[in-house]
């Protein structure tokens, strides 16, 4: 186990593979507000294109590049308000191809997590996952496999009953996303129209803050097989393709937010 301190921010690295999680600590003396919610929820998060614009590959390779999903911050603060347990899980094989280096990705996350408080005093992340490996190398931990999504679950069991249904929510705007949570048993995923989700449904998501598509199966098959075969960087497999079905379909993050919100405190 490698610790990298940073002031005033501290970062836990966890080297003992390729693909490596870190944990923002210390990066805001404030604390949430009281929690609201009566039961622990928690909301795993892709970063390009749901927290942060995705500029397409090779992807972010410096903190100057970033910019903020609207309302990413304010979303991300309402959450921890809430109550709720956030995460990112994001793959970032920038790291592997030798684009950037392991500490370049941290300094990243340390200028996206400080980006995010300047919106909102309340936006942290709890924890943040990433995978550097390469597509070829089908590490379990990189989506659309379900490995960090499932080692996200466990570490938050504690505090959070993650066989509860309505308990446990992915955002993200890819196909890769959705069957990464769907194969780790997330019951609620929803996909943003922001990166590259609008070019999946091939129409824009309500325009309404906290308002939701349902998007089953029938009727939306054509659209998405056309996708997976287009977007080989996240690719559904075809033999896990229709388990991303039901998902929900959200202008952005900051909305995806508001429907989590009015659904789990209103049931």
């Amino acid at each position: 186990m490698l610790f990298i301190i940073y002031i005033p921010l501290i970062l836990m690295i966890l080297s003992t593979t390729p693909a490596t999680s870190i944990t923002p600590g210390g990066m805001s003396s404030v604390k949430p507000s009281p929690t609201t919610t009566t039961t622990p929820k928690l909301v795993l998060l892709d970063r390009d294109g749901v927290i942060n614009d995705d500029l397409g590959a090779p992807g972010v390779l410096h903190p100057s590049k970033l910019r903020l999903t609207m309302n990413a911050g304010f979303g991300l603060g309402q959450l921890q308000r809430a109550g709720y347990k956030v995460a990112l899980v994001t793959n970032q094989s920038c790291v592997g191809k030798g684009l950037i280096t392991e500490k370049d990705l941290s300094n990243l996350h340390i200028r996206l997590q400080e980006m995010l408080l300047e919106e909102d005093r309340n936006a942290k992340f709890d924890q943040i996952f990433y995978c550097t490996s390469l597509q070829e190398s089908d590490d379990h931990r990189r989506k659309p496999n379900p490995g960090m999504i499932e080692e996200a679950m466990a570490l938050f069991a504690g505090d959070v009953d993650v066989s509860a249904f309505d308990n446990l929510f992915f955002v993200g705007d890819t196909l890769g996303d959705m069957e990464a949570a769907a194969r780790a048993g997330v019951p609620t995923r929803i996909l943003v129209e922001t990166g590259y989700g609008r070019g999946i449904m091939g129409k824009e998501a309500p325009n309404d803050d906290g308002a939701v598509e349902v998007v089953n199966e029938k009727g939306s098959n054509i659209e998405l097989t056309h996708m997976a075969e287009n977007y080989d960087d996240d690719d559904v497999s075809s033999n896990e393709k229709s388990s991303i079905f039901p998902m929900l379909y959200a202008k952005n993050f900051s909305s995806a937010v508001e429907w989590i919100l009015k659904t789990t405190t209103t049931s």
